[in-house]
């Protein structure tokens, strides 16, 4: 089954068509997304959200809603499927959004095979392996999508979702152990240049 077949998809809006120049002329102050705010744990970073002046109410369909499957135009594109905590934010141009209109897809199992490393790879080569060049809305519409049982899309989505969380404890372990190694070894460090200056003196 195709993508275009389950999901419609467009690519984000381009800001400076509707971002406001001064204070007087914005009509309302939203949060946006970039290509640092999606990450490979399947979740908005939202510390690294922007701020968007607008000059006018701008249109529901470049603002995120729950169920969306958002994806950057270069690979890894690192999908992210949006909750109710990260709706109504501003879909930039850099970025595409992927809603599902089709029940028999559920969007944490779209999202699991969009991040696969066979995905990638098709991208890269649909695109001739250029991984700096936006990839075209057309590429991903045209991509084959396996479609299990509803039972099966959720015990995948399940399973990837307990292994994504395992590996961001993982990961915030590493980085605390880092941070603990670093501050013993300038402690060292400080001993060995006090030490040194009182044999000075």
């Amino acid at each position: 089954m195709k993508l275009y077949d389950i999901a419609s998809l467009q690519s984000g809006l381009v800001l400076n068509r509707k971002e406001a120049r001064s204070y007087e002329e914005t009509e309302k102050i939203y949060k946006r997304l970039n290509l640092r705010a999606l990450c490979a744990y399947n979740e908005i970073d939202r510390q690294k959200l922007d701020v968007f002046s607008a000059k006018e109410i701008l249109d529901p369909a470049v603002l995120t809603q729950p169920g969306d499957i958002v994806i950057k135009l270069f690979t890894p594109i690192f999908p992210v499927v949006i909750t109710e905590q990260d709706a109504g934010l501003v879909i930039p141009s850099q970025l595409a959004v992927i809603r599902i209109f089709s029940s028999k897809v559920l969007p944490h199992y779209l999202r699991y095979w969009l991040s696969t490393s066979e995905v990638s790879d098709l991208l890269q080569l649909l695109e001739g392996w250029q991984s700096q060049r936006a990839i075209k809305i057309g590429t991903f519409a045209e991509l084959e999508v396996p479609v299990p049982t509803l039972k099966d899309q959720q015990t995948i989505a399940d399973m990837v979702s307990t292994n994504l969380r395992r590996e961001q404890l993982y990961r915030n372990l590493i980085d605390e152990q880092n941070k603990l190694t670093m501050l013993n070894i300038q402690k060292k460090l400080e001993e060995n240049d006090n030490g040194y200056n009182k044999k000075k003196h």
